[in-house]
C-alpha cells in the first residue's frame, strides 16, 4: 500500500486519556476516537499525527484527515483553518468523514455544509454502514460502507465485564431447562415493533417467550403518531386496522423485563441474560426493518446461541451468510417476515411447537450450526487495512 498518514484534527489537549476530538456544532461532549476505530483488526496509531504536524509528514504521502460526524443527526463536524487548507492545496490530502453509527444518511445536507465551508466535495470520502451506497459517489461526495458494528459488538463482548459469554455444555443445559420458547426485546418504538408486536398479541403467543415493549415509554401522542402512521399500516391488513387500534389501547401497553439504562441505547448489562438463557429462540427486530443493517441485536441472540429470525429485510440474513453465519428459515417456516400475515405464518408454526419437541429439535440439528456461529462471531477478522485500501480506491474513482 502507498504510504500515507491519517490526520485528527481539533484533539483535545488531554494526555491522561484516551484520544477525543471537539464535536462541531453546538454539542460539547468530545468524540472518542478509539471507540470508531481502535476495535477493527490490524488497526495502529503508528502513521496517526495531529494536522498541526503534517510539516514534518513526507510531502509525496497521501494523507487523510479524519473526522467523525452522526447522520442523519447532524452533518457538523469541527474542522480547523489549517486542516481546510491542507484539503484545498495538496493535492495529495482528503478528507475521510465516519459515520457508521446509524444507516440513515443525509447526502445532500452534508453536500451543502462541506460547500457552505468551501471543502472540495471530490476530495471527500465518507464511511457509513449504508450497504445501498458502497462505492457510490453522492451529491459530489464517494460513500463507503464499512462492517462497524459487528466489529465494535466483538470488541464489547470480549472485553466489557457484564457481558455475556457461553460453552456448548452450558448451553445445552440451558435449552434443557428453559421454561419459554422465545425472546423478543422492542425497547424503542419503532414502526416495525409497533406492528410486529400487534402479531404476537393476536398470535396469542406471548405468554410463550420473554417480551418487552415500549421502553423508555415515550409521550401518547408521539406514540398514537407512530401507530396512525403508513409505516406501520402498510404492514397490516386494511381490515385490521379497526382491531389494531383496539388492540393498541387494551393489550399492547410497555412490558419490562430488566432495568434499563437512561443515557445508553446500548444495553450491555446482565440484566436481560436471564431470559435468555430461559428461551430458546429469539425474534429480533433491528433498528432497521427495510434497510439492509446489523447491529449488536442480531450479535447478541448469536452470542447467546439462540436460533435467530429478524423482522424486517431479509437482506439481513443473505448478508450474514455471506459473513459465514448460519441463518433459520427452515426453523421458523418463513423466508421472511415483513409484514402482519409473514409474521403471523411464523408465530403460529412457534406456538404449535410442543416446547419439549422444539428442544429436541435444537439439540439434533441446530446446536452445531449456533456453535459455529458463536465461533465464526469471535473469529472473524474486519480489517482496518482492507477499509484503508477502499478508501485509496475512492481516491482514485472519477
Amino acid at each position: 500500500m502507498k504510504e500515507h498518514y491519517f490526520l485528527l484534527d481539533n484533539v483535545e489537549n488531554w494526555p491522561y486519556g484516551s484520544l477525543h476530538v471537539k464535536r462541531g456544532g453546538h454539542e460539547n461532549h468530545p468524540i472518542p476516537v478509539d471507540h470508531f476505530l481502535s476495535h477493527f483488526a490490524e488497526f495502529s496509531y503508528a502513521n496517526f499525527y495531529n494536522t498541526l504536524k503534517s510539516d514534518i509528514l513526507n510531502p509525496k504521502a497521501t494523507k487523510f484527515i479524519l473526522n467523525f460526524i452522526h447522520m442523519p443527526q447532524t452533518v457538523e463536524f469541527a474542522i480547523s483553518s489549517h486542516a481546510k487548507r491542507l484539503i484545498q492545496e495538496d493535492p495529495k490530502t482528503f478528507l475521510v468523514l465516519l459515520s457508521p453509527l446509524e444507516y440513515q444518511i443525509t447526502p445532500l445536507e452534508l453536500s451543502k455544509f462541506c460547500t457552505k465551508n468551501k471543502l472540495p466535495l471530490n476530495k471527500i470520502i465518507v464511511l457509513c454502514s449504508a450497504t445501498e451506497f458502497h462505492k457510490q459517489t453522492i451529491n459530489g461526495i464517494k460513500y463507503i460502507c464499512i462492517n462497524f458494528w459487528e466489529s465494535i459488538t466483538r470488541h464489547h463482548h470480549q472485553l466489557l465485564p457484564e457481558t455475556y459469554v457461553i460453552n456448548r455444555d452450558d448451553r445445552l443445559k440451558q435449552i434443557q431447562n428453559a421454561t419459554k420458547k422465545f425472546i423478543c426485546l422492542n425497547r424503542n418504538v419503532k414502526p416495525h415493533r409497533i406492528w410486529f408486536m400487534y402479531s404476537m398479541v393476536k398470535a396469542e403467543i406471548l405468554d410463550q417467550g420473554h417480551v418487552s415493549y415500549h421502553l423508555p415509554k415515550i409521550r401518547d401522542d408521539d406514540y398514537n403518531m407512530l401507530c396512525q402512521g403508513d409505516f406501520v399500516l402498510k404492514r397490516i391488513p386494511k381490515h385490521l386496522h379497526k382491531d389494531f387500534k383496539k388492540t393498541n389501547k387494551t393489550q399492547m401497553w410497555p412490558r419490562m423485563l430488566d432495568k434499563l439504562d437512561d443515557e445508553a441505547r446500548i444495553q450491555y448489562h446482565t440484566g436481560p441474560t436471564p431470559y435468555y438463557q430461559d428461551s430458546l429462540l429469539s425474534f429480533v427486530t433491528e433498528s432497521e426493518s427495510s434497510k439492509n443493517f446489523l447491529t449488536e441485536k442480531t450479535y447478541k441472540a448469536i452470542v447467546n446461541m439462540h436460533p435467530f429470525f429478524i423482522i424486517g429485510n431479509p437482506d439481513q440474513h443473505t448478508l450474514l451468510r455471506a459473513r459465514g453465519y448460519h441463518t433459520f428459515e427452515s426453523l421458523f417456516g418463513v423466508s421472511s417476515v415483513m409484514n402482519f400475515d409473514q409474521a403471523m405464518k411464523m408465530l403460529e408454526k412457534i406456538k404449535a411447537l410442543d416446547i419439549n419437541v422444539l428442544k429436541t429439535t435444537l439439540e439434533k440439528h441446530y446446536l452445531d450450526k449456533l456453535i459455529h456461529n458463536y465461533n465464526n462471531f469471535f473469529t472473524r477478522r474486519i480489517s482496518w487495512q482492507t477499509i484503508v485500501q477502499e478508501i485509496f480506491d475512492a481516491t482514485e474513482r472519477r
